[in-house]
């Protein structure tokens, strides 16, 4: 009776919380340490808490760079913890060891298998990437938990199950939550094709779909639209989300990385990593701006900065194909692979699971409208590196559909009695 109960998504899910929390948390005080002052942290961390504190203080500035959700849950974390450094870094560490149990639930509601969820969200627990970041001030630790809900909160359509799910306020509270990513972490408003994709493939009836997407995207522009006329009215353009999108692909995509090349550096708190093809440069680094060009406002930086990056690729196309090839390589662990931590640990991982997702895509190929959730997120962030550079950061919610994928195609070669798709009635199943 008891073993039956602790078997219940419920308790699973407070297990694996637990787990995640202990695991997380016992990393960062005992195997890999928290930084132990602000000025040790990555730029875009310390340009986050600076901000918080800024926030806290009551002198915060109009920044167009920065959306306001990541600075505000800072400044919140930061009061919680009465402004102390480490602790904060603990408390966005347990906000981020919450992505495990709700990738749990998300498993579970596509699939309606218990074992296969169980196990992505163990997975998710000790992935490395994850393990890695979530110890970070970074604004995907907060971005991917939420993320994830919103996939879990997504009504399913009537060509994945017998009945259609949700009414508008439903869809409307997704697309708020959507917005809330978008504050946050402003990649997610790239996402928003791949929310129409996901809503048409898994519903039959595209007038009832298209319907849905409307109630959606009302939802998120009742969050967003604020946010985006103070941006306009301060900056004096047009500004939806961030002001920051000639900045972002001129920093991965110009002539000083094929210049200078891959080269090994050393970071503020002794870490050793590397610059070159495939990452991404500050702007003044970049070639692109001239020194009296560097001290215009940021709003015409950034359109010099978009302009002049159109014009180099279409110069030099070969060039630009190879930085991007570099991103992607990068991105999903196939470069650069050399025999150190980061290989063993993330590279080597990341490649096996991409393998084995592709050959489960293959293996569960007429369930393509019931996995769209999963397949399309590691496209998703493929398209960012594109766009940016191939961050691992960038990569999350990436790795949270290979992790999903690749565990479905173990269990299926492992077990294969077992129905890994319980969802799918009235076909055959597998």
């Amino acid at each position: 009776m008891i073993l039956s109960k602790l078997g219940r998504p419920k308790y699973l899910f407070l297990l694996l919380l637990a787990l995640s929390i202990t695991i997380k948390v016992g990393v960062s005080l005992l195997l890999i340490p928290l930084k132990s002052e602000p000025t040790l942290l990555d730029h875009d961390e310390q340009e986050y808490y600076f901000l918080a504190g800024n926030l806290l203080n009551g002198n915060y500035e109009f920044n167009s760079r920065r959306t306001p959700g990541h600075v505000l849950l800072l400044a919140i974390f930061r009061l919680i913890t009465f402004d102390n450094f480490k602790l904060t870094q603990l408390l966005s560490t347990v906000i981020f060891s919450l992505t495990a149990p709700l990738m749990y639930l998300l498993v579970r509601r596509v699939t309606d298998n218990n074992l296969l969820a169980m196990v992505v969200g163990v997975l998710t627990i000790i992935w490395p990437p994850y393990i890695y970041y979530g110890r970070s001030l970074y604004s995907e630790t907060t971005a991917l938990p939420i993320f994830t809900s919103f996939l879990i909160m997504l009504p399913k359509g009537s060509a994945v199950i017998n009945k259609s799910e949700g009414n508008w306020i439903r869809w409307g509270l997704c697309g708020f939550v959507l917005g809330l990513c978008m504050l946050i972490r402003p990649m997610y408003l790239l996402f928003i094709p791949f929310v129409v994709l996901i809503v048409f493939l898994e519903e039959i009836q595209w007038s009832k779909a298209l319907r849905r997407t409307i109630f959606l995207f009302g939802g998120c522009f009742l969050v967003v639209l604020p946010w985006s006329i103070y941006m306009t009215i301060n900056a004096g353009v047009p500004i939806l989300i961030s002001a920051n999108g000639g900045e972002t692909i001129a920093g991965g995509l110009n002539p000083t990385l094929i210049k200078e090349g891959y080269q090994v550096v050393t970071m503020p708190d002794g870490r050793i990593t590397w610059e070159g093809p495939g990452k991404w440069i500050l702007m003044e680094k970049t070639g692109y701006l001239s020194e009296e060009e560097l001290k215009l406002p940021y709003a015409q930086k950034d359109k010099l900065l978009r302009q002049r990056t159109r014009e180099w690729i279409l110069k030099h196309p070969s060039d630009a194909l190879y930085l991007q090839g570099t991103k992607l390589l990068y991105m999903w662990g196939f470069y650069p692979f050399q025999l150190d931590k980061q290989t063993l640990l993330g590279s080597i991982p990341t490649v096996i699971a991409l393998v084995l997702s592709i050959m489960s895509l293959i293996r569960f190929r007429q369930y393509t409208r019931h996995l769209v959730r999963f397949w399309t997120l590691p496209i998703f962030v493929s398209g960012l590196a594109l766009i940016s550079w191939g961050s691992w950061r960038f990569r999350e919610p990436g790795d949270l559909g290979i992790l999903a994928l690749s565990s479905m195609f173990l269990l299926s070669v492992l077990f294969p009695s077992l129905k890994i798709l319980r969802c799918v009635r009235g076909r055959n199943e597998q």
